[in-house]
């Protein structure tokens, strides 16, 4: 089913510096003034889907090919995002606010609110499932939460989004709430371990779901799902900018790729470059044309131990003689004067991703949690090919290595986790059964 022309897309760029990005503004818009009548679905799939992800970002939200090709050229030139780590999500709160009027229409709300139906259709139950729907929808649109709270009745929501209950007991619970405004008064306030305000994480945005604004997604605005996606985008995370909408990949215009100019050197530092394997080749190509692939091709290994988890400096100093010990980690990929290379960087550069801790995380959930955020996509290009992932728990904690498999030929990722946590002198337990 074609979707309302009404409704905006999302267009996300991004480019090597502000001066591609500023090309490739002017090269897209010139093509939509070109093709009046293109599919938007098509082309916000084409630009999201295939292409290699750079640090300097823009995205426009219009309705129509006209609109969004102004949109571009009225753009300026933008600054690197920053490097988003796996598990370094923005904060979700659902700050409770009661719906009025009809919610958005996404197919995670539409289920929700099918519940909420046979469990009272009240006015709460409805909130709760509005607001659990919308989180759900970002998480389908790849936005993964560093933790998700809420305020008032939005409590019952986010701890059903972080399965605590399941959604239709959140519901059975706030058909025996009163209708009136006791219900936003305690026991539903803020969750106990929510951060107080955005000061406590401050290099961590936070996405209120209730509400309107840059970083708002506004459950009675149509338009809004659409604009928060393309202010993540711009962050630097790789969410679906495509909204979840079906389309056919198209010709755009390409990036704008330029060789090194004369006496430009081919080596960075102390780094010479060497040509990849055929192994290597084959790997790379294939995640480049498929982006986000990247993350299937990373041989991960896990272990789960009990106690209390690794200072921050320790694990830092362990992971980096890892590094030192093995070169290979030290590996990048990098493409000097247009020619895909490999080159064995001087000093680590891989740093642990320490995840928020799970007060409530067996040792099966630690294991996945870190599994799943090492399993990632990498960037590829310039960055270190090596993930290290930690997580604890109230009895356990659980580290993952993962590597990226061209490397695998000379890094047994097993092995590299198992000196790793000798280099932590930490002393292996069998995971503890807890208690029911």
């Amino acid at each position: 089913m074609t979707a309302p022309k009404n409704l905006p897309r999302v267009l996300a760029l991004s480019a090597r510096d502000a001066e591609a990005l500023a090309e490739l503004r002017e090269n897209l818009a010139a093509w939509l003034e070109f093709t009046p009548d293109a599919d938007l679905d098509d082309v916000a799939l084409t630009l999201a889907t295939g292409r290699e992800r750079f640090a300097c970002r823009d995205a426009v939200v219009g309705t129509s090919p006209a609109e969004l090709a102004l949109l571009l050229r009225e753009k300026k030139a933008a600054e690197p995002s920053p490097a988003r780590a796996p598990g370094d999500g923005p904060l979700l709160l659902l700050d409770g606010t009661p719906l009025t009027g009809d919610p958005v229409d996404l197919p995670e709300v539409t289920e929700a609110l099918r519940l909420a139906t046979e469990h009272g259709d009240t006015d709460t139950a409805r909130t709760i499932a509005v607001q659990y729907g919308l989180a759900q929808w970002l998480r389908a649109r790849l936005v993964i939460p560093r933790a998700v709270h809420g305020t008032g009745i939005g409590a019952i929501a986010a701890a059903a989004f972080r399965e605590k209950h399941s959604l239709a007991d959140a519901l059975r619970t706030a058909a025996g709430l009163p209708e009136t405004a006791e219900t936003e008064s305690a026991p539903f306030t803020v969750d106990a371990d929510a951060p107080a305000g955005t000061d406590a994480v401050p290099a961590v945005p936070m996405v209120r779901i209730g509400a309107s604004g840059p970083l708002g997604l506004d459950p009675a605005d149509p338009d809004s799902p659409a604009h928060l996606l393309a202010q993540l985008w711009c962050l630097g995370y790789d969410v679906d900018t495509t909204l979840g909408r079906p389309g056919s990949r198209v010709r755009l215009p390409g990036h704008p790729f330029r060789r090194r100019g004369p006496g430009e050197p081919a080596t960075v530092g102390a780094a010479p470059y060497r040509s990849l394997t055929p192994y290597e080749q084959r790997w790379l190509f294939y995640d480049l044309v498929r982006h986000g692939s990247s993350g299937d091709h990373n041989a991960a290994v896990a272990d789960v131990r009990g106690g209390e988890p690794p200072a921050p400096e320790v694990l830092r100093e362990a992971f980096a003689e890892l590094q030192r010990r093995h070169p290979t980690l030290r590996t990048v990929f990098s493409e000097p004067g247009g020619r895909w290379q490999a080159r064995v960087l001087p000093d680590a550069t891989a740093w642990p991703v320490r995840i928020a801790d799970d007060p409530d995380g067996g040792p099966e959930e630690l294991r996945e949690a870190v599994l799943d955020a090492a399993r990632q996509p990498m960037r590829l290009r310039d960055e270190p090919l090596v993930r290290c992932c930690l997580r604890g728990g109230p009895a356990h904690w659980a580290l993952a290595l993962a590597v990226y498999e061209p490397l695998t030929t000379t890094a047994d990722p097993r092995s590299l986790l198992d000196e790793l946590t000798a280099l932590l002198g930490a002393v292996t337990r069998p995971p503890q059964t807890q208690p029911a």
